[in-house]
């Protein structure tokens, strides 16, 4: 394919930045590294790596992190799902409620979402215990933050609400470009619509569905906003992720060695995450 004289001149004007932008990660990447290498007197050690597999506050925040996804993921893509649906469905006023439905939820900041959530769940004067008192079902007010039961569930349902609105984009998205003729064939040879769901929509979503899933996966497992923000990490460790882990160890506890290891560790994780989405969205394409 030949390049246009505009297109030359579009990348030349982008290149600047884009080099820019790759030596700054590169830049990034290899110093972090290099401090995962070496102790506080600069010389080079291990110490820092084994210090993370030691250490059980790590422990406890990579299965912390393991519920945090799944229950993120899972909300979010069901109901981001669903909502893609409903809305593929509205002809009046489509402006509307994709506007209410999904862009209002990803545009509030993820620090005014999270004091927001934390006022709501305010054990003695937030909305939701109050509501729950007015519908007696329940006797007393509940401390969800403040329990170490409830309050990875509670920062869970929090950002179900707020991550739900870019799944449900990725999926309308895919519902639309989905061929009606497809549809049509399939109503024509007596299809029901939930046989017109499961073998048409569905396989035609299928590199979507995958997409949304490893993208959602990782943007999860590095969220931090939201959960230092109504929890800190607490009460004690119960919702201590290994993200929240990493700022406390590099900005208060000033274990900048030992923050920078077990950043790496993520990344390698991540890594392996999407290494093995990205090989089958290949097989997927290919087949």
């Amino acid at each position: 394919m030949k390049i246009t004289r505009e297109e030359k001149t579009a990348y030349k004007m982008i290149l600047p930045y884009i080099i820019l932008i790759m030596l700054m990660i590169v830049i990034l990447l290899v110093s972090n590294v290099i401090t995962s290498f070496v102790n506080e007197e600069g010389t080079f050690t291990f110490n820092n790596y084994i210090n993370c597999f030691q250490d059980e506050i790590v422990g406890q925040a990579f299965v912390n992190t393991g519920f945090w996804v799944l229950g993120s993921v899972l909300g979010q893509v069901l109901l981001g799902f669903l909502a893609a649906i409903l809305l593929n469905q509205i002809k009046k006023g489509q402006v509307i409620y994709r506007s209410i439905i999904l862009i209002l939820p990803w545009a509030t900041l993820d620090i005014v979402a999270g004091v927001m959530w934390k006022w709501m769940y305010n054990d003695m004067y937030g909305v939701i215990n109050d509501l729950l008192m007015k519908m007696h079902l329940i006797n007393d007010y509940i401390p969800w933050l403040a329990s170490e039961n409830l309050a990875m569930i509670s920062i869970i349902i929090a950002n179900v609400w707020k991550g739900f609105c870019l799944t449900g984009m990725f999926f309308l998205a895919g519902l639309q470009s989905i061929p009606k003729q497809l549809y049509e064939a399939a109503e024509i040879d007596g299809a029901s619509s939930w046989k017109r769901f499961w073998h048409v929509t569905i396989p035609q979503l299928k590199p979507v569905i995958m997409t949304t899933l490893m993208l959602t996966i990782i943007w999860t497992i590095n969220y931090f906003p939201l959960i230092y923000t109504m929890t800190g990490g607490g009460p004690g460790y119960a919702t201590e992720t290994v993200v929240t882990y990493i700022y406390k160890l590099g900005f208060k506890f000033l274990e900048s060695n030992k923050a920078a290891a077990l950043s790496n560790i993520l990344f390698v994780v991540i890594f392996v995450i999407a290494s093995v989405f990205l090989s089958r969205i290949s097989k997927e394409e290919a087949a």
